[in-house]
């Protein structure tokens, strides 16, 4: 039995370190900015907004249309008797035209269709950005996760491994015959139950791994080593910094101006209806035709013709009277842009509110991982004293397992606590708009 446990884990840890690649968190990071797909999707999208953002999609620059036409007619008037050549004819004749439509004027609305066209590629940047935040903030704290579940299963094998040594002893008791069938049984007991511990937190694990992978965009099935530490932030915050912070850098609230921007570009573009619009269409026309016939009685077998025009115009438009359309479109596009401050403000009140609750709650867990740090390596400590005490025979297996079972539950509770400090950290540096930076 002892013999068969031995190998047993042994091999676990060593056949799920094989082939495995060493991941920091800045790796995982790096990778995710490459390929987690939310990136890549907003990527595209900032890539279609720059190339719309241009002066022709605003409407400044003319447009230039080359038009060809081959026409083909029979006109037979052989049978009208008031036509002055009743003969049967063939008309074959090429047209082409190549004509200019240029927009002069339109009462600024082609200024206000270029701002709105920057704003919508910055609007879309914002996204991007808003992208990467939450994909650094998912990878830190999906790479936390394992690296805890991976820390936990760490602190079972190194339970299982005292375990077992007890173990050893009571089967060589036993040998010997000075040992206590009971003592035994207990400790084959607590090995099976430690086993079963094991096995949970090891597909807990690996579903953390799968879970970061997920997010990298790396295939779902790829082993890592995690390298970095947990090393929970320790530093002093000040709220009052934090929430300035937030005002000036968080990306929900530059979005909202963003949406205020667009809005109010909206509004220029409806009054520019109030002002004339002042068009040139220029171009020229031409066409080559040639009329035939193969009657006998014609005088003649045909004629060539060719035409050539050239024209400038110049349209003014302005509307007088349109039932107060335009009009109500600007009193609801001013009214929706009360709207969106009231928006602001409640994003505001709203990310003021979120980044208070982070704060007490950053605080809070300093306390509670100093405290589960302190009890952990009293419970180490206790721990260590109990392996000698139980050798000595001071204490029995029972008191030995409760000490066992009190150093797991203060270890488990201090890796929560170092992933809880770091996730109040996280959102405290994506609140702020800081979370790329760091």
């Amino acid at each position: 039995m002892s013999k068969y446990y031995h190998i047993f884990f042994f091999l676990v840890v060593t056949l799920n370190s094989l082939g495995q690649d060493s991941l920091s968190l800045q790796q995982a990071i790096q990778i995710g900015l490459q390929k987690n797909f939310d990136i890549q999707l907003t990527q595209k999208n900032v890539a279609i907004n720059q190339l719309m953002n241009n002066w022709g999609e605003a409407g400044r620059l003319p447009q230039v249309n080359l038009n060809i036409g081959q026409n083909n007619t029979i006109s037979d008037q052989r049978n009208n008797p008031i036509a002055f050549a009743p003969y049967l004819f063939q008309s074959n004749d090429i047209s082409g035209n190549v004509a200019l439509n240029w927009t002069i004027f339109n009462g600024f609305g082609i200024r206000a269709n270029k701002t709105k066209l920057e704003q919508l590629q910055i609007q879309s940047e914002n996204t991007a950005t808003l992208a990467i935040e939450n994909t650094i903030h998912g990878i830190i704290l999906a790479y936390y996760q394992a690296k805890m579940q991976r820390e936990q299963l760490s602190l079972i094998f190194n339970l299982i491994q005292l375990t077992k040594e007890k173990y050893d002893q009571q089967v060589l008791k036993s040998n010997l015959g000075v040992g206590v069938k009971f003592e035994l049984l207990q400790y084959e007991n607590n090995l099976f139950s430690d086993s079963s511990s094991f096995y949970l937190q090891e597909l807990a694990y690996l579903n953390s791994i799968r879970n970061l992978n997920l997010i990298m965009g790396e295939e779902i099935e790829k082993e890592w080593i995690l390298s970095s530490e947990i090393k929970p932030e320790l530093n002093n915050k000040d709220l009052n910094t934090l929430k300035k912070e937030m005002l000036a850098n968080n990306t929900n609230i530059k979005n909202q101006y963003i949406n205020m921007s667009l809005n109010q570009q909206d509004i220029e573009l409806a009054k520019s209806s109030f002002y004339p619009s002042v068009n040139l269409n220029a171009g020229t026309n031409t066409s080559v035709g040639q009329l035939s016939t193969n009657d006998q009685n014609a005088p003649f077998p045909g004629a060539s013709s060719r035409n050539l025009n050239y024209y400038a115009n110049f349209t003014l438009n302005f509307r007088l009277y349109d039932g107060g359309k335009v009009r109500r479109g600007i009193k609801a596009l001013e009214l929706q842009n009360e709207v969106n401050q009231i928006q602001l403000q409640q994003i505001q009140k709203q990310l003021e509110l979120e980044i208070t609750n982070a704060y007490e709650l950053f605080q809070t867990r300093k306390k509670i991982f100093d405290l589960n740090k302190k009890a952990f390596l009293a419970a180490q400590e206790n721990l260590e004293i109990a392996r000698f005490k139980e050798k000595s025979g001071l204490i029995n297996s029972f008191n030995f397992r409760d000490i066992e079972m009190n150093y797991l539950s203060t270890g488990v509770n201090l890796y929560q606590s170092s992933f809880d400090l770091l996730e109040s950290n996280a959102t405290l540096l994506k609140l702020t708009g800081k979370i790329i930076q760091e």
